[in-house]
């Protein structure tokens, strides 16, 4: 399932602009390739992020693999209720939604764009499949 109301990167990533913010979370097809998300963690709040650029991980039974910035700007939210920790700090919880649900409750951190044209830049839900084709 790839939602339409969104748009993609090459490394699995989405984003979703909601008013003035890019959510960001990682695509179910990454969610299969790693198996058990066993644990998220992200840059801390007020940090800026670059367009393609590290700004967190994802760790599960089979790897781990770096989350990457689909726009630059600053992460204002990070989505603790699912598990995701903000660097160098604890969470509560594991991070089954990421696994479960990760085009809603599994969403990761929300950016504020430097430059919102970004997001319209990255690739449409026809590329996105596309890609996940050309990769079987």
């Amino acid at each position: 399932m790839i939602p339409d109301d969104r748009r993609y990167t090459k490394t699995h990533e989405w984003a979703k602009m909601e008013g003035d913010l890019v959510r960001v979370g990682i695509t179910d097809h990454a969610v299969e390739e790693l198996g058990d998300v066993t644990y998220v963690e992200v840059k801390r709040v007020g940090t800026r992020v670059a367009k393609g650029e590290p700004m967190g991980f994802v760790e599960s039974n089979k790897a781990v693999e770096d989350i990457y910035a689909p726009v630059s700007g600053e992460i204002v939210e990070v989505n603790a209720a699912a598990g995701v920790a903000e660097e160098g700090r604890e969470v509560e919880s594991a991070p089954d939604p990421v696994s479960e649900d990760p085009y809603g409750s599994g969403w990761i951190a929300a950016i504020r764009p430097d430059d919102p044209s970004e997001y319209s830049g990255l690739l449409s839900p026809e590329d996105y499949r596309k890609l996940l084709e050309e990769e079987k």
